[in-house]
């Protein structure tokens, strides 16, 4: 299969990430011919190898190679905030949740995998980004996400990311979570955003106190009605 017809199929395929399997699919021959295949374009720089056994077409956007080189996996903390245009802050990372533990990867810039329970990976849509696809977690799900995991995303901006979410929807994820201390931040959050949800979650609110601010050193007032430390001021 020529170079032209080869890159023709790809595309409609919307395939981020190839592996030789996929490509061997492709060009109807066996995987060994695949390999040597493959070989040949990535010598021509028509092809990028990202790591062992893995491919991406030299204008395939990061977010869909980041999301498709393990499932489930998908965009969120300070990259899925930038994502929605909701941080004026560059993430030098882009940040994918998944399942399992896999070391980090450069393409482009460096790709960090964050490993959540499977309970806790929920929440996130398919989004056909250039010539693939990324998964993109929601914005109400990516603010909760970097409160369970506030070094992944500043409290600050997760602050400013709060206007205009689906309440409703960011309190049924953060109960999803089961995690308190998430429940905490997301509801001292609001209220400082105007919104007051104790009535809602105030059963599940421990008598330990806890820091709003999990990277800064211990210190700040006692916040008694969500049970916060706030050693970081918003």
């Amino acid at each position: 299969m020529n170079e032209r017809k080869f890159l023709e199929k790809i595309k409609n395929l919307n395939l981020s990430v190839l592996t030789i399997p996929d490509i061997s699919r492709v060009i109807s021959k066996d995987r060994r011919y695949a390999a040597l295949y493959i070989k040949r374009l990535e010598n021509r720089g028509v092809i990028n190898r990202i790591e062992k056994g893995k491919y991406t077409l030299e204008d395939t956007d990061p977010l869909a190679v980041a999301t498709n080189l393990v499932s489930p996996s998908y965009i969120s903390f300070l990259s899925g905030l930038a994502y929605y245009h909701k941080t004026t802050q560059i993430p030098i990372t882009i940040q994918v949740v998944t399942t399992t533990s896999k070391n980090d990867v450069d393409y482009r810039s460096r790709i960090t995998f964050v490993k959540f329970d499977r309970k806790r990976v929920f929440g996130y849509k398919k989004e056909k980004i250039g010539n693939g696809y990324a998964f993109i977690g929601e914005i109400e799900k990516v603010i909760v996400d970097s409160l369970f995991m506030p070094k992944y995303c500043p409290i600050s901006e997760v602050v400013n990311a709060l206007e205009g979410v689906d309440t409703e929807k960011i309190i049924d994820y953060a109960l999803k979570m089961d995690s308190i201390v998430t429940l905490k931040r997301l509801g001292y959050l609001l209220e400082v955003n105007g919104i007051d949800v104790y009535g809602r979650i105030k059963d599940c609110i421990n008598k330990r106190y806890d820091l709003l601010n999990p990277m800064l050193p211990l210190a700040g007032e006692n916040n008694n009605k969500w049970m916060l430390k706030l050693n970081e001021v918003l």
